[in-house]
């Protein structure tokens, strides 16, 4: 598990996770590595070929044990979004801009809470996560956060993943 707290961490793994995501996908959805990243590493991580779009790769790789209490949505379902990476997207990207969330959980229990492994895609376009955020606008701000001197969002929005189109 990377640490929540290390954005390095997170960096240094999402090269590999655009690279397995469009090998295992690529064809399936119309995607394939920006090629703008060979000219901006901060250029968004995907290009969608149908329709000429760029859009970013979020990985989900451990579930938000404590999210029903929180945001009122059940672990299996909870997807967090960054207020700051909402406020980057909206200032430098179209509402069309994509989102893939690409969600990888093993089996596991915390708190009395059980998740079975499960893969699954799923989609929104910024227009509709803004929407989304909008209608329920909850944000959930990080204890260990809220001095951060790393570059690290103080908090996050619970996204219900049923409210996005599931891919697979």
């Amino acid at each position: 598990m990377i640490d929540t707290e290390k954005r390095e961490g997170w960096y240094k793994n999402a090269d590999n996770w655009e690279v397995g995501f469009v090998k295992k996908y690529g064809n399936r959805f119309n995607v394939i590595i920006n090629p703008s990243k060979n000219i901006s590493k901060y250029a968004p991580d995907l290009f969608i070929l149908k329709t000429s779009v760029s859009g970013d790769l979020k990985m989900l790789k451990e579930p938000f044990y404590k999210s029903k209490k929180i945001y009122g949505i059940p672990p299996k379902y909870c997807w967090t979004f960054n207020p700051s990476d909402l406020f980057e997207y909206t200032t430098k990207y179209s509402d069309n801009f994509g989102i893939f969330i690409w969600k990888q959980f093993e089996k596991s229990t915390k708190y009395d809470i059980c998740i079975d492994k499960e893969e699954s895609v799923y989609y929104v376009t910024l227009f509709d996560l803004k929407k989304i955020i909008i209608k329920s606008g909850k944000i959930h701000h990080y204890i260990r956060r809220m001095n951060d001197t790393n570059g690290n969002s103080y908090g996050s929005y619970g996204i219900d993943l049923r409210k996005l189109h599931k891919l697979i």
